[in-house]
């Protein structure tokens, strides 16, 4: 008898290491070709701040100085189900360059192609559910 529950158990164990998918891990010099991006810039020395969210869940953010690096994880199906959002924007579609002094931007890359809108001139409003997709990626980091 013991020897049978020592096979299940055993075979449950392995049946979980196949069946388990493995989610690789990026680091900042070795991003993969989808990403959404998102930040803000400009002001007196032009200074843009760039946050990416990979499909994985992992967040990095690129300063003023350029060096990447990793600022947070969120789960990978809520980080698939934001950058599906942004695909449904169709910002390649979208032709909205209006920065101000200061400015915001969302930028969509998938292989070659990068999409990107830059908002920030009080005479031109960009569209609310851009709006709603930049303030929900940002809320991201403050609930860590």
């Amino acid at each position: 008898m013991k020897i049978v529950l020592i096979v299940i158990t055993l075979v449950a164990v392995a049946a979980l290491f196949i069946f388990c998918k493995h989610q690789q891990t990026f680091t900042a010099d070795n991003l993969p070709t989808l990403q959404l991006r998102w930040g803000t810039g400009g002001g007196i020395v032009g200074k843009e701040t760039t946050l990416t969210l990979l499909e994985n869940g992992q967040i990095f953010k690129q300063g003023f100085k350029g060096e990447a690096t990793e600022v947070g994880k969120i789960k990978a199906k809520v980080a698939k189900s934001l950058i599906k959002k942004a695909e449904m924007l169709e910002l390649g579609k979208r032709e909205f360059n209006h920065p101000g002094n200061i400015y915001s931007f969302l930028e969509y890359q998938e292989g070659d192609m990068i999409s990107r809108i830059t908002w920030g001139d009080q005479a031109y409003t960009v569209d609310a559910d851009v709006q709603a997709l930049f303030d929900q990626l940002n809320s991201l980091l403050r609930k860590e």
